[in-house]
């Protein structure tokens, strides 16, 4: 069987591995890498920053978007709100 070398660990790291084996119950470290790999997502999903830049110019387009419609909702009250109330349809 082949030997795999992992450099700059840290302690920290290293500490939460060995936990991680030991409470899963595994005895070696193959077995915790095997079950490790098996478990990650099929779908890896890679941004890069154009694609970042696009979602952030989206997201300040959606909540500028949300800023006017909430000012058009704070606004006099429409057609519908104020035949509601001359019907006495309000709550409370």
């Amino acid at each position: 069987m082949p030997t795999l070398l992992v450099k700059n660990v840290s302690e920290e790291l290293l500490r939460k591995l060995r936990m991680l084996k030991l409470r899963l119950g595994y005895r070696t470290w193959a077995e915790l890498l095997e079950k490790l790999v098996e478990s990650t997502p099929r779908e890896i999903v890679a941004l890069g920053d154009e694609d970042l830049e696009k979602i952030k110019v989206g997201v300040k387009g959606f909540l500028e978007l949300s800023e006017i419609v909430s000012d058009r909702w704070r606004g006099p009250p429409s057609v519908l709100e104020g035949f509601r109330e001359a019907r006495g349809h309000e709550d409370g």
